[in-house]
């Protein structure tokens, strides 16, 4: 059964390390699938973050130059087992890409003339569009309640609009949308966060 997610387990190190190695190695699609997964594993199933420790750390990799993903996971092990924590995360999680990245780019080289490789390339693609479009409608849905549908819908397109017609650089994003977060809150309580970011409830 899954643990409830309360934050308040601690993992060792080298339980750490085994889980952001496995999704470093296993999760494609980029950083949002890989969000949502890690949140499955962390928040839902082990419970070492709860939610809202989650969601900070998630917000907190998005404001950082450079590769979110990696700051994301740093913020975790920071969160969870502070420096060697956040040395374990991002060694863990970056030197599988890393070397698969290398090895990929070589098969490229070697074979991007050839027009079955291209056809592959091409559907690769494809499917990782649509794994970003699921893991983003995973992020999202759990804020699609009575209380918080219009404000998240807002907030949604507004970002969107802000990226694709003004260029907004994402901090400025984040920036707004966290201002129009504060000014517009739940009618319950301001500071309830969803019991299950990301992801279903546990059964």
């Amino acid at each position: 059964m899954a643990a409830q997610p309360g934050g308040d387990l601690k993992p060792k190190l080298r339980d750490l390390g085994a889980v952001f190695i496995r999704f470093g190695s296993l999760t494609f699609g980029g950083g949002i699938p890989t969000t949502a997964a890690l949140q499955r594993e962390i928040v839902q199933r082990r419970g070492w973050l709860d939610p809202q420790q989650f969601g900070i750390c998630y917000a907190l990799g998005q404001l950082t130059p450079g590769t979110n993903l990696l700051a994301f996971c740093v913020a975790m092990g920071w969160s969870l087992l502070r420096a060697a924590g956040a040395l374990t995360a991002l060694l863990s999680v970056s030197t599988p890409g890393m070397i698969l990245v290398i090895l990929l780019t070589r098969a490229y080289e070697t074979w991007s003339g050839n027009p079955v490789a291209q056809h592959i390339v091409h559907g690769a693609l494809a499917s990782a569009v649509g794994i970003v479009g699921a893991s983003c409608w995973q992020l999202v849905r759990p804020y699609l309640d009575r209380r918080r549908a219009a404000r998240t819908a807002v907030i949604v397109a507004g970002s969107v609009l802000a990226l694709a017609r003004f260029h907004l650089p994402p901090v400025q994003v984040l920036g707004l949308a966290a201002l129009v977060g504060l000014i517009w809150r739940d009618r319950g309580s301001p500071q309830a966060a969803p019991k299950d970011s990301f992801t279903d409830s546990p059964s």
